[in-house]
């Protein structure tokens, strides 16, 4: 079987052409990524400003390559479907690995092209590498009805709603690294509040599409000064609004504040008039999805992120194998 080759030789035509079926394939369940993407992406990897490894278009392309943030590393696998998918697709991600920069302490890599059945026999393959997790996503959504358009009730005792634009970045990034600290949520961006702020940023600058301030609020406790919760929304499509994010301060948990900011959010969309509501949820995370259930969202599709979590101390020969 080939070793697939470094991205930094192939044609540019090329590497639009794999990156655009990376691009099909996570706008086939509703994850595509914002504006300029693919021609980005495609000639990050030629220059080699992005690490990356492919397979030729023929008989089947391949690619992945992932981009650091602090000691966190995120990437992204992608394998046509066909005879040697889950061999090459193996020996992608064992590339990826073995390139990782020494002070990379974690991985999260997301997966497209294979058949639900090849990318199972994949993940069972890699499962055993040491420091290995699987977490598995799902998108959730509904539809939005006449329903949607009431108000949602008056705002909590002692509380305040303000506008998503009156709280810092970092204040959003404080909670949300707190409302999901110790869970199977914070392996997705890591366990530095810095990565948090990141995330935030992108995703109030369009990462997700362009973000909706008119749909997206906080919850503010005055006195003592507090954020307790938020909500951010962006457009998915010129129909359907996605909630980006969704936060309760853990202290402040099971006092009805996550449902009323639940209920604002969908009022808010059906109001901006988008005809269906978006967003997703790790499986794992049981009061979430019993939430969302309770909103009648249900699971459309489903997503897998393989994450390889590093010993401490300096890193080792092949610790891709």
């Amino acid at each position: 079987m080939d070793e697939p080759l470094p991205a930094a030789r192939a044609r540019l035509d090329d590497l639009v052409e794999i990156v655009q079926q990376v691009r099909k394939a996570l706008l086939a369940r509703d994850e595509s990524p914002a504006g300029d993407w693919v021609e980005r992406t495609a000639e990050d990897l030629r220059s080699g400003r992005t690490p990356g490894w492919y397979y030729p278009l023929t008989p089947g392309a391949g690619v992945s390559f992932y981009s650091v943030s602090g000691g966190e590393a995120y990437g992204h696998v992608h394998v046509a479907e066909e005879a040697e998918a889950v061999d090459r697709g193996e020996r992608l991600v064992g590339a990826l690995l073995a390139q990782l920069p020494a002070e990379v302490r974690s991985v999260n890599i997301g997966f497209t092209g294979l058949s639900p059945a090849h990318e199972e026999e994949l993940l069972g393959r890699l499962a055993g590498r040491p420091g290995a997790t699987i977490l598995e996503r799902m998108a959730m959504e509904r539809s939005l009805g006449i329903e949607d358009g009431r108000p949602p009730g008056p705002v909590p005792d002692h509380l305040a709603l303000v506008p998503i634009r009156a709280v810092t970045v970092d204040a959003l990034a404080d909670l949300d690294f707190r409302s999901v600290r110790g869970t199977l949520d914070a392996q997705l961006i890591g366990d530095r509040v810095e990565e948090y702020r990141r995330v935030t940023e992108a995703l109030i600058g369009g990462s997700l599409g362009r973000f909706l301030d008119e749909a997206s609020t906080a919850l503010y406790l005055p006195d003592p000064p507090r954020l307790v919760g938020a909500i951010l929304s962006a457009e998915r499509s010129p129909r359907k609004g996605i909630f980006v994010n969704f936060m309760v301060d853990p202290e402040f948990r099971r006092r009805g504040y996550g449902r009323y900011l639940f209920r604002w959010g969908l009022r808010a969309l059906w109001a901006l008039g988008y005809e269906r509501v978006h967003l997703w949820v790790t499986a794992g995370n049981e009061p979430a999805r019993r939430l969302y259930h309770e909103f009648r969202l249900e699971p459309t599709v489903r997503s897998t992120i393989y994450r390889v979590t590093r010993a401490s101390g300096p890193a080792q020969p092949h610790s891709d194998r």
